[in-house]
């Protein structure tokens, strides 16, 4: 069967058009954790380059991938050694790993690298210091619909919901935020045994960063946008229904699960994409140094 993903991107790049810079307002702004080891992550950065095998960070990027190994060999999360080049096919769940090696290694943290958040892949595609972003699509975070049995990705979904219960104050939500859709960012994984892909969501502490936002409940059809997605990394409301760039949302409007947000190579946004471990060869992550902020 034709990867869904690639028939939409294929679709749109054959009408390709550039995208409108425009600036929006706000939504609510993602709380930050009371962590000793929390990271501070300023939506606008300077600069960003992809995760590779060799260049100027090939340590780094050597020294992470055999550490996410390490957890996760044997899963989706695992990734494939090499000497040079991109790090291609990289899917949400590798993404994750990786944020997961970083979150359990002090020296690796030392390093101040990141992958980005998806406010700043917006800020790095309006200021045009994104690497090479009609040439790939880049999964960004997760989206917590529901955690409906019906919908996609049922287990992982009721796992997340109960990591993100569990952690509600420290991630700066009120109990009824709980009931709503969420923007999971920089979350990580775990091994779990009965999981589909053999690994389970978890929240990193000091690290995750998750959040309501408005167009969240436009739910049922897609929406044209104009500008960035500058506040928390999606248009807000009077963005829609005008501009070049298309933000994809589900079909259904109940029992969705748990999704994907990623931007493709055409530069749109998709909130509504199910499978947490896409290997296409177009996939990769984008990695920019980030702040530091102290315990409070």
């Amino acid at each position: 069967m034709p990867n869904p993903r690639l028939l939409q991107t294929a679709e749109r790049w054959m009408n390709k058009e550039a995208p409108i810079i425009k600036s929006n307002a706000g939504v609510r702004d993602p709380q930050p954790q009371n962590s000793p080891i929390a990271v501070g992550f300023p939506d606008n950065v300077g600069s960003s380059f992809l995760f590779s095998y060799d260049g100027a960070h090939k340590d780094f990027a050597q020294e992470l991938i055999a550490k996410n190994n390490e957890l996760f060999s044997g899963t989706q999360a695992e990734i494939p050694t090499g000497t040079s080049g991109e790090v291609a096919k990289m899917y949400i769940l590798k993404r994750l790993g990786l944020l997961t090696a970083l979150h359990k290694n002090t020296q690796l943290r030392s390093a101040n690298l990141y992958p980005i958040t998806p406010a700043q892949s917006e800020y790095l595609l309006k200021t045009e210091n994104l690497t090479n972003p009609s040439d790939n699509w880049e999964d960004l975070a997760l989206i917590l619909y529901d955690h409906s049995e019906s919908g996609e990705n049922p287990q992982e979904a009721k796992a997340l919901y109960q990591e993100i219960s569990k952690h509600r104050q420290d991630l700066g939500l009120s109990k009824s935020d709980l009931e709503k859709k969420l923007i999971i960012v920089n979350s990580g994984i775990k091994r779990m045994d009965g999981m589909p892909y053999g690994v389970c969501p978890i929240i990193l502490p000091g690290l995750t960063q998750v959040y309501t936002h408005e167009v969240l409940d436009k739910v049922g059809e897609d929406f044209n946008f104009e500008g960035y997605g500058l506040k928390g990394g999606l248009p807000i409301v009077k963005q829609l229904e005008k501009g070049d760039r298309t933000l994809y949302l589900p079909d259904e409007t109940e029992n969705i699960g748990l999704r994907v947000l990623y931007r493709n190579w055409d530069l749109d946004l998709n909130a509504r994409y199910w499978d947490l471990a896409n290997s296409n060869v177009a996939g990769r992550v984008s990695f920019a140094p980030q702040g530091r902020s102290p315990k409070k």
